[in-house]
């Protein structure tokens, strides 16, 4: 078989070749340089970072015959020995399958024999963490005053299984995940010297699924060659690796966001069949809610790796993202134990579409949406009172007084009038409002998804007068007080607070701006003397609209703050 694993073909052979262990690499260069060499090294960290790799490298370098160097020279008798496993003075031993004391022992009585070729005996023990514990116990004496002939590398996936009598005799190297860009480099430079058609998007994708660890990078390339006709793509890397296309997850989030469970399920039973498992569409489906949550999140250069979501993450509030992502967490740890996969996540997609949290984060992200435009049309307000337009020309209503526009009425019939205001004033009733008051903080915790909204808006207004069987309730918009004084909202809020006992019969709205102006009125009139003041004639602005038949509360929002004409509703 004359073909070679990529992995094998491109591991590197010199210090100047390994990716992404840059503090590693310096600092057993300037070892070597300034002649500090440790008896016993501990490299621990990931799969396929270089453990193994640096470790021959290492054994190279300090045996080199035109050393001590930063590197070995690679030319030398010495060094093309240990290159190509000849020599017998650099020993690799696989823990795995060699993990008994009787091994360990032989180790001992070898270790006393100097070297045949080179300068010093280096034994690599690979996946050291799997010895037993009394070869640990045989090895230990060894590892801390061995001959000044041996050095000792070991390597390990899982430093937290070897004991700390070991760890305190060894100096220890933590190798991290390779970055992906530093994968992405090496993946493009193999890609000139093999001639391979690959497109940047899959190469991307390759270091993104190798999650820090190049031999898995080079190994899926080596699979995804075999797999393609022609050039990689993207959508090869995906059928080779098990991911789910980033069309797929988008879609899949898509139809979650707008309730479209059938849809959804569709999707679901499709990737399924395509061969993606359960485990993976669930962590694909989180590492998209990552990259949302990022880019809604951190300002980034305009080359990022999350700009896929862009448009998607307008959409998404942190709070939705956040019960997303809580959702797959559990589940992700459910399906560990699990032989019903694909019934957990068909769940956690029913539970994201159809959950009472999710009608709680609908109504804050309309209200969200709805502050905004508020805020949008204080700003054009804002714009008009400091440049506003010059009449062209006059006509004959131009010429009434103030006082009489305030007033003037159409034909509509209002909702609230300043008698209305002015009869809630005159007949206070103090103990009636705080006995209200004093169920006014429970109101958020109403969970009937059929008063839940409505008492969500009743608990943002304040209550600042009440007679015996009617409230004032000032808001600090009109447009909430439209809303609040409908015929449908106007029974729920009875519902609400008639719920146990009969509290009121009727309740009023007004906006805070207004309330200032004729409360200022009403206390001038009463310090003066006046026990029953009279409120200035004043229009509220506040009048009868055509109502349409019900629409649940997000829908009844957005048609009060856009307009009917600009609201479209999916079934």
């Amino acid at each position: 078989m004359s073909y070679q694993a990529l992995y094998r073909t491109y591991r590197p052979r010199n210090f100047q070749e390994v990716a992404g262990q840059e503090v590693i690499v310096k600092t057993l260069q300037n070892a070597l340089v300034h002649d500090k060499i440790a008896h016993a090294y501990l490299f621990s960290g990931p799969r396929g970072t270089g453990k193994t790799s640096i470790a021959k490298i290492l054994a190279k370098a300090v045996n080199c015959e035109n050393g001590p160097t930063k590197d070995a020279c690679g030319e030398c008798a010495t060094c093309r020995a240990i290159q190509s496993g000849v020599i017998s003075d650099v020993v690799e031993i696989d823990a795995a399958s060699n993990n008994g004391v009787d091994e360990i022992r032989d180790l001992r009585e070898k270790v006393k024999y100097l070297p045949s070729m080179a300068k010093y005996k280096v034994y690599i023990i690979d996946e050291v963490h799997m010895l037993s514990t009394g070869a640990f116990n045989a090895l230990l004496k060894t590892l801390e005053e061995p001959p000044k002939h041996v050095i000792f590398i070991l390597a390990t996936t899982e430093p937290n299984k070897i004991p700390a009598t070991i760890l305190s005799r060894c100096q220890r190297f933590d190798f991290r995940g390779i970055a992906p860009k530093d994968i992405e480099k090496k993946l493009f430079d193999i890609k000139e010297m093999e001639k391979i058609k690959i497109t940047d998007a899959a190469i991307k994708e390759i270091a993104r699924y190798a999650e820090g660890g190049l031999r898995d990078a080079l190994s899926l390339l080596d699979q995804a060659v075999s797999f393609s006709d022609d050039e990689v793509t993207e959508s090869d890397v995906n059928a080779v690796s098990g991911s789910v296309s980033k069309e797929n997850l988008l879609k899949l989030l898509d139809f979650i966001f707008n309730k479209e469970t059938t849809h959804a399920f569709s999707l679901l039973n499709d990737m399924i069949e395509d061969g993606k498992e359960v485990a993976k569409i669930v962590s694909d489906l989180i590492s998209t809610l990552r990259d949302l949550l990022i880019e809604k999140n951190v300002v980034f250069d305009a080359i990022r790796p999350t700009k896929y979501v862009e448009e998607l993450s307008k959409k998404y509030s942190n709070d939705r993202i956040y019960f997303y992502l809580d959702i797959l967490n559990g589940t992700q740890n459910d399906i560990k134990w699990s032989n019903q996969k694909r019934a957990y996540l068909e769940l956690a997609i029913v539970k994201m579409i159809d959950h009472k949290q999710v009608d709680r984060i609908d109504y804050q992200d309309d209200l969200e949406v709805l502050n905004k435009r508020i805020s949008g049309l204080e700003f054009e307000i804002s714009k008009l009172k400091k440049n506003p337009p010059q009449p062209k020309q006059s006509n004959s209503h131009d010429n009434i007084p103030l006082e009489q526009k305030e007033v003037m009425t159409t034909d509509k019939k209002p909702l609230v009038t300043v008698s209305d205001i002015e009869r809630i004033l005159n007949n206070g009733d103090v103990n009636k409002k705080n006995l209200i008051l004093k169920g006014w903080d429970r109101l958020p915790l109403i969970k009937d998804p059929r008063l839940e909204t409505t008492a969500m808006l009743l608990h943002e207004a304040k209550l600042v007068a009440a007679t015996s069987d009617e409230l004032l309730l000032v808001y600090p918009s009109k447009i909430n007080c439209q809303l609040m004084m409908k015929s449908k909202t106007k029974q729920l809020v009875f519902d609400i607070l008639n719920a146990k006992t009969k509290l009121i019969e009727n309740f009023y709205c007004i906006d805070e701006e207004t309330w200032r102006a004729l409360f200022e009125s009403f206390m001038t009139q009463w310090r003066q003397g006046n026990k029953k003041p009279k409120l200035p004639p004043t229009d509220l602005a506040l009048y009868e609209e055509t109502e349409d038949t019900w629409q649940p509360g997000s829908v009844a929002l957005a048609i009060d703050f856009f307009g009917k004409d600009k609201v479209m509703i999916k079934e």
